[in-house]
């Protein structure tokens, strides 16, 4: 019994469909039209397969490129959603900052510290959970927790140390706890940041 020279199974002539190429180089019909996709040559003898062989693979070749631009498509679309979920969180969060802001310069700084809390997620260091930790220690500062603040703020600039408000901050709590060492290292790391 022959073998399909493409996946090696047995080839029944009775009740299996198959082709071959003009070295008679046996293969499933279904096999072949896989193959097809990728090369019109016959994988043992690279001898072409003639074009009316090819041309009965026309509507399989047709419909697999198709599911394949299906599947590129959505593709597409599933990430233009995540950019256009990544604007939208954006926005959402530059609203909620400005709320905050709105409340430090109010000087309802329970509150805004309330609601940043219940945002804040020590876990994360994404952008907005270090904007969060600012907003934290700026908030602490204003309301006179000098210890908080400088919690908060220690913990941001362990992760980015590139944030001069944060360090500015941080020198003003230490400053007000009359740690002038820590202030001036503080203040020191404001000009390294930028």
């Amino acid at each position: 019994m022959p073998s399909c020279i493409i996946c090696h199974l047995n080839i029944n002539e009775n009740t299996d469909s198959f082709k071959s190429c003009n070295n008679l180089h046996l293969v499933h019909k279904t096999c072949l039209a896989e193959w097809l996709m990728h090369s019109h040559s016959c994988p043992l003898c690279s001898e072409p397969y003639p074009q009316s062989l090819i041309d009965q693979f026309k509507d399989y070749k047709d419909m697999k490129e198709q599911e394949k631009q299906a599947v590129l498509d959505k593709k597409l679309q599933e990430e233009s959603q995540k950019k256009m979920q990544a604007v939208a969180d954006k926005i959402l969060f530059l609203k909620f900052v400005e709320s905050i802001e709105q409340l430090i310069e109010e000087e309802k700084f329970n509150e805004a510290i309330e609601r940043l809390l219940d945002l804040y997620d020590e876990n994360s260091t994404d952008e907005k959970d270090l904007n969060t930790l600012f907003l934290l220690g700026k908030a602490n500062y204003l309301k006179g927790r000098y210890d908080m603040t400088i919690n908060f703020l220690f913990k941001l600039v362990k992760i980015r140390y590139d944030y001069p408000d944060g360090f500015l901050y941080l020198g003003k709590a230490y400053e007000k706890l009359g740690l002038k060492d820590k202030a001036q290292w503080a203040f020191d790391r404001i000009k390294e940041s930028k």
